[in-house]
């Protein structure tokens, strides 16, 4: 096994971290806002109706 050296680990850890916080940021910035897309079987999802025809 080749032994990496102190900046190859540096490298490393920062570019993991770099990753995760971006991650996470996204995922924490979804979670904030309501979808954009309701569709069925969605919470909130109601039915279209027809345009040109009445409901009796």
């Amino acid at each position: 096994m080749i032994k990496k050296s102190k900046v190859e680990w540096l490298i490393i850890f920062f570019l993991g971290a770099l990753f995760a916080g971006v991650w996470l940021y996204a995922h924490w910035n979804l979670s904030r806002h309501p979808p954009h897309h309701k569709g069925p079987g969605s919470v909130g999802y109601e039915e279209p109706t027809a345009a040109g025809k009445s409901i009796e």
